[in-house]
């Protein structure tokens, strides 16, 4: 054994010599030049990492530097007329998960600090995520202002509840187009058959019965409450819910409902099926009291066996879309 471990140290001191080393095992050495591979590839991946908020906030001083004028006046605007963002996160893509709608109070430090006024779950932490914040289109200096993309600066939530909440001022503030999928109206009641369940049903809604659905003849149901699809497109749908009363779904923005939509289709004389989850983005008043609600579907329900699949999309349904152009040629 003796004789193994010195024909082991030798043979080290040889391969050592052999590339410049001393006799002696030169920790330091080895660790600094260690160092000097491992400090820079660190560095770069976090340069990487954090490249897009890092081009934002030399771009952001840029504009800041020229157009702090224009951008004070609009500022202030927001913090004078009390201006409510929808705070969604913000992808390449476009749109993504809501987050919450807030209130503009303070606009200090290229930080705009907010009050929380309706929030969605939470479970990720978000300090420093990519966000686009939307508002009621307002003109100034000629042009149409509805959005800005921005970044989290400050974030405490309470479980996965949002407490606190601020994001940085942006680089412009721009108008979207935030409609990517042309609309169909619908100009006849059963063209377009909807069943509704609450979201909090979606592993088990095809055993149960519609929480609300729509009727082939309205004038046999009088009081009764029943749902009314004005349009539909393959990002989402703007339906009434005529008649409320008695026991209904959660209705508030921001809650899911499963829909199960069926579409008339005159060519082959059958109804064609989607089953969707959708998120509502809108509430509003409609006539005789009626809720009218503005939903975006967030997921697509595939027949899987017994039971449904739910496949998130972004940017709406494709197969919904298809069929829907097919029914305009």
């Amino acid at each position: 054994m003796m004789i193994n471990y010195m024909v082991r140290s030798n043979y080290l001191h040889e391969v050592q010599r052999t590339f410049g080393g001393t006799g002696n095992l030169d920790v330091m050495g080895f660790f600094t030049q260690a160092l000097s591979v491992l400090v820079p590839m660190i560095l770069v991946i976090i340069l990487w990492r954090c490249r897009r908020k890092i081009i934002f906030l030399a771009a952001r001083l840029v504009t800041r530097t020229l157009f702090s004028r224009h951008r004070k006046i609009i500022e202030n605007y927001f913090v004078s007329r009390g201006v409510v963002l929808e705070i969604c996160l913000y992808s390449g893509g476009g749109v993504g998960r809501r987050l919450c709608s807030a209130r503009v109070t303070r606009v200090v430090g290229g930080k705009m600090e907010l009050q929380l006024l309706d929030t969605n779950p939470v479970v990720a932490k978000l300090k420093s995520a990519r966000v686009i914040c939307l508002m009621k289109p307002f003109a100034y200096s000629g042009k149409r202002i509805n959005a800005f993309v921005s970044f989290i600066s400050h974030m405490e939530r309470r479980g996965i509840v949002i407490k606190e909440l601020s994001v940085m001022t942006p680089i412009r503030y721009k108008r979207i187009i935030r409609r990517q999928h042309a609309r169909q109206r619908v100009a006849r009641e059963g063209t377009v058959r909807v069943k509704v369940w609450s979201g909090r049903k979606a592993s088990t809604f095809w055993m149960m019965r519609p929480d609300l659905q729509t009727v082939n003849n309205p004038a046999r149901y009088g009081e009764y409450t029943r749902l009314a699809v004005e349009n539909i497109s393959a990002g989402g749908m703007r339906m009434y819910v005529v008649n409320p009363k008695g026991p209904l779904p959660p209705l508030q923005k921001g809650s899911q409902l499963v829909l199960r939509v069926s579409i008339w289709n005159p060519k082959t004389k059958k109804y064609t099926y989607f089953t969707a989850l959708g998120t509502i983005r809108s509430r509003f008043s409609g006539r005789g009291g009626a809720i009218g609600l503005g939903i975006q579907f967030t997921s697509e329900g595939e027949p899987v066996g017994s039971r449904y699949s739910w496949h998130t999309v972004n940017g709406g349904i494709q197969s919904l879309g298809k069929f829907l152009s097919q029914l305009q040629d």
